[in-house]
């Protein structure tokens, strides 16, 4: 997002985290709730009172960004070709339509 500058931060994501995102992405139950500033962040259903991963697609389609709710001050940004391998790797997964 223009005007935001992000630290390189190490974030930990819990393996049961990632795979819960994985299998709500892959039936598509994945929730999503808008923060203040605009950011629309996606986290499995039914995971908002427990650790959850969300993840963001930004504007303009270039980056996604990953955070726990258990520390949403660290961000890891992953490029869109590793999102799709990600999501490309899932149950189900259909390829990108270009």
């Amino acid at each position: 997002m223009a005007g935001i500058e992000r630290e390189p931060a190490e974030l930990r994501i819990p393996r049961t985290a990632l795979d819960a995102f994985a299998a709500a992405l892959s039936v598509q139950t994945v929730a999503m709730r808008t923060w203040p500033d605009g950011i629309e962040w996606m986290y499995p259903l039914g995971t908002w009172e427990e650790a959850h991963l969300e993840v963001a697609l930004m504007p303009g389609g270039e980056e996604v960004w990953l955070r726990m709710s258990t520390d949403r001050s660290n961000i890891a940004v992953w490029t869109i070709q590793q999102w799709w391998d990600f999501a490309g790797r899932l149950p189900g997964a259909r390829p990108p339509q270009d």
